[in-house]
């Protein structure tokens, strides 16, 4: 894709997203609301077991697609793997946080053999190889792109909202990780129920997002950055308050993700922690009133006050 056109499709209109994912949507594409196993008038949040990096695949009630990252390349094949299994012929929506490898490298396999009817992309700049090569093949299937904004917001239907919380306006910069400072939270609310997305966010993303006066509050906080301990304040847990928590983290790595003392903050909190290296792929369910986490055959479950 030509960079004049990756620049023009990010700025067209906040509007435009929202009517043109509605539109597409109602075109009728198969996807999983045809035939997928997902109960109706339910959210289903799926965090896979991708490894060291992160991908989410997000069902709304009314049957609207979104796939959050897509983890490192050699994990593609377990994506659309568990997109075939939902039943998905196409995404409605690819959702990319921000531009490192482990959040990125599987969406080549599943733009390539699922396709997505449109791209929103995370703007802070990284310029490396599997990222050109995203682009490349989004412009050979003609999938729109988009660039997230703060305060986007994205009708799911029935009742379920999708709603940029950054990019950090400045952006972040002179910090430890500015690609992943200027990582892309979102969140999506359904009845009582809010999911927060925080990518891989750090202490100066949460001090943003803390002064930015974001809603924060959540049920289900996908844990930033692996649980580093770089991240996950005690601030920013006590605005958030989340009954459920999910590590997306890859067994035995060389980070040592989750930091124990991340884990000692939710622990005092009395959050419940999922973790995909314990426990495999993560499946929470809504009907926007209470929370149900399914791991390994069995089911958790959480009332939102």
């Amino acid at each position: 894709m030509s960079r004049r056109r990756h620049l023009l499709l990010g700025r067209l209109p906040m509007l435009g997203l929202a009517a043109w994912l509605a539109l597409a949507w109602l075109a009728g594409c198969r996807s999983a609301a045809a035939h997928g196993p997902r109960p109706p008038g339910r959210l289903r949040v799926d965090f896979m077991d991708v490894g060291q990096g992160d991908a989410a695949l997000v069902m709304s009630p009314a049957g609207k697609t979104v796939l959050i990252d897509g983890g490192l390349a050699e994990a593609g094949d377990t994506v659309v793997a568990f997109l075939r299994g939902r039943g998905i012929d196409i995404l409605d929506l690819v959702f990319l946080t921000h531009r490192h490898a482990d959040h990125l490298g599987g969406l080549l396999a599943v733009v390539d053999k699922h396709g997505t009817r449109m791209f929103l992309d995370a703007p802070y700049p990284h310029e490396i190889q599997e990222y050109n090569r995203l682009l490349i093949l989004l412009d050979q299937r003609q999938v729109p792109v988009r660039q997230a904004e703060r305060g986007r917001s994205i009708d799911l239907g029935a009742g379920a909202r999708m709603t940029m919380l950054g990019p950090p306006e400045p952006p972040i910069t002179n910090s430890r990780s500015d690609v992943n400072a200027n990582s892309v939270v979102s969140r999506i609310d359904f009845g009582k129920v809010g999911i927060l997305f925080a990518a891989d966010a750090e202490a100066q993303t949460e001090r943003w997002l803390l002064d930015s006066q974001a809603n924060l509050r959540a049920a289900v906080l996908k844990v930033p950055h692996h649980g580093s301990r770089y991240s996950s304040t005690p601030k920013f847990l006590q605005a958030v308050q989340p009954l459920v928590a999910v590590v997306s983290v890859g067994a035995g790595n060389e980070y040592h993700h989750p930091d124990a003392q991340t884990l000692e903050r939710l622990a005092r909190m009395g959050t419940r922690v999922f973790r995909t290296d314990l426990d495999g792929p993560i499946t929470i369910e809504s009907d926007g009133g209470k929370i149900e986490v399914f791991v390994q055959g069995r089911k958790e479950v959480f009332q939102v006050p």
